[in-house]
């Protein structure tokens, strides 16, 4: 039977407390009117810079014709068209290291891009998505000619979720506000992707399907060479679109370089894959993939904010707290305490290398966060250039790889939401052998700092 290749979404990078899988929204008033302001954004500094926020915003346009949110295009476009204007002036910078002889060609092809701002605004605003999809595909031939110019040598680091707008720094470390794991800045970092076949050719629920699986990277080739996180090369976090089902798998590896699972999806309609993994010397990355399960898909159960931040979950009562609101942007510690028939669970299993996992996605499935419990260390050395290759990865984690073990019922982690809004979270723990999620839905309020709309270019990523 010939097989069926499901639908994907472009990945995008990853970070400290968050992660963002979604594009910029594009407001609109009354009749239409775009009301955000366009160029609101940190502007790049450098030519490779300006590479990687187009790179990332044409990877956003395509996620958004995907799921049909034509008018969404707007935003994205405009800070296309706002860099591609001053791409050829940071060309002649001394040291863009771009050949001079391609300064020309450089001034021309970004005229271009720019140009279509207009075009893809106009069919993005009509619903018009095939001619949006037109003017996106010349819109990525333009940048294909603009992208070869960048320079290959140029080592930078840089925060993926954008604290510090485009600042880079020479050295790997630790960004200054999120107090995470500085990763390498290349071209194609926000460009991998994930490609998820059904062996069968469909899905039908309740019965087990065999699901195989490319990851890919910016030029469509497969990456092979992956580091090891959290015990595995690939973490697979599967969604039904309402977030009313959740599950946490690892696909096996296979000798051609992609990955197979063994799955049942629960009943009919749309998922949502997140592949969580880490090209060697790119970072960590998180690529969204869309599945279909056949038949018609049941009424979506409503999120609803959790009234009680107590949980009785397979026989473990689970306290949540917070050291404080939980407001976009803004760093909350979030606090899990774990008791067993009333009496304090004092000896947490290690979990995936961690002594929990948190996972927050938002209810639009546009963002995505993933913590890892405070005092956790962060090995950067983890994040260097492994040359052996898939298969022969670090025998240690990037938390230092030795197994954790708790001697507190309390297990905090670090979290930051891109945006206010409904999240369901779900904590993983390990006790007795056992893994324990506890689910919980949280309301995220508006910044005080910040309007509603103020930083829509925050990234996100992962709390390791």
């Amino acid at each position: 039977m010939k097989r069926r290749t499901l639908s994907s979404m472009a990945a995008l990078p990853l970070c400290a407390a968050a992660l963002m899988c979604s594009p910029v929204r594009a407001q609109h008033g009354e009749h239409g009117q775009h009301e955000q302001e366009e160029g609101e954004f940190s502007q790049p500094k450098t030519y490779s810079q300006a590479i990687h926020v187009v790179q990332r915003q044409l990877d956003r346009i395509k996620d958004l014709i995907a799921t049909r949110k034509l008018d969404r295009v707007h935003a994205e476009a405009a800070v296309i068209r706002d860099v591609a204007k001053i791409m050829a002036r940071l060309a002649l910078q001394r040291d863009s290291a771009v050949p001079r002889e391609a300064i020309r060609e450089i001034n021309l092809t970004a005229k271009d891009l720019a140009a279509r701002f207009g075009p893809i605004d106009e069919a993005g605003d009509s619903g018009d998505r095939a001619g949006t999809q037109k003017v996106y595909d010349e819109m990525v031939a333009l940048f294909e000619t603009l992208k070869k110019f960048a320079p290959s040598h140029e080592q930078a680091y840089a925060c993926p979720m954008s604290c510090e707008g485009y600042k880079t720094y020479d050295e790997a470390g630790n960004c200054p506000v999120c107090r995470m794991g500085l990763k390498t800045v290349s071209a194609d970092w926000t460009n991998f992707s994930a490609q998820v076949t059904a062996q069968s050719g469909s899905i039908t629920p309740g019965e087990q399907v065999a699901l195989d699986i490319i990851l890919k990277d910016g030029d469509g080739k497969i990456v092979r060479k992956l580091q090891t996180r959290h015990e595995k090369l690939l973490h697979l976090i599967m969604v039904s679109e309402d977030l009313s089902w959740f599950a946490h798998e690892h696909p096996q590896l296979q000798s051609n370089g992609t990955f197979s699972l063994a799955s049942t999806f629960p009943m009919p309609g749309t998922y949502v894959l997140f592949h969580d993994f880490a090209p060697t010397g790119i970072g960590p990355q998180v690529a969204p993939a869309v599945i279909h399960v056949e038949g018609t898909a049941p009424a979506p159960v409503k999120l609803k904010v959790d009234a009680s931040m107590t949980k009785r979950v397979d026989g473990y009562t689970v306290t949540i707290t917070t050291n404080g609101p939980v407001t976009a942007g803004e760093e909350v510690v979030v606090s899990y305490n774990l008791a067993h028939d009333r009496k304090p669970v004092t000896n947490l299993d290690s979990y995936l290398g961690a002594l929990g996992h948190l996972i927050f996605i938002s209810s639009d499935l546009e963002h995505y966060v993933h913590s890892h419990p405070l005092g956790a260390e962060h090995d950067t050395a983890a994040h260097q250039d492994d040359q052996r290759g898939v298969g022969r990865h670090r025998e240690h984690d990037e938390h230092g790889g030795s197994a954790q073990s708790s001697t507190s019922s309390l297990v905090s982690f670090h979290a930051l939401f891109p945006e206010a809004g409904l999240y369901k979270g779900w904590a993983q723990f390990k006790h007795q052998g056992r893994v324990i999620t506890v689910p919980w839905v949280v309301d995220v309020k508006p910044s005080d700092n910040h309007d509603e709309h103020g930083e829509r270019d925050r990234r996100a990523g992962h709390d390791h």
